[in-house]
């Protein structure tokens, strides 16, 4: 059972991780802002079955999922600038 939770597991963190990889594409902040959370939640929660430390308790899920989904929506943003300032004739 504990391998089927792990494939599910896996399933969702891959199929996450290709829409926020594509949500970086797009122009819609709020999309790639769900997309951040979606991804970052599933990699947590894959990392915490995984027991990758034993001090990662639930109460680090909001801190960390906060974090990385502001730096993942701050990293588009930049993108974007650059794009914007470097793009000619678009």
């Amino acid at each position: 059972m504990s391998w089927l939770i792990l494939m599910i597991l896996a399933f969702l963190q891959n199929v996450s991780f290709s829409i926020v990889s594509r949500s970086r594409n797009r122009s819609s902040k709020m999309y790639h802002f769900i997309a951040s959370i979606a991804s970052n939640g599933v990699w947590f929660m894959t990392m915490k079955y995984l027991i990758v430390t034993q001090d990662m308790t639930w109460m680090l899920f909001i801190p960390y999922t906060t974090g990385t989904v502001l730096g993942s929506v701050t990293g588009q943003s930049v993108s974007m600038w650059i794009e914007k300032k470097f793009t000619i004739g678009v």
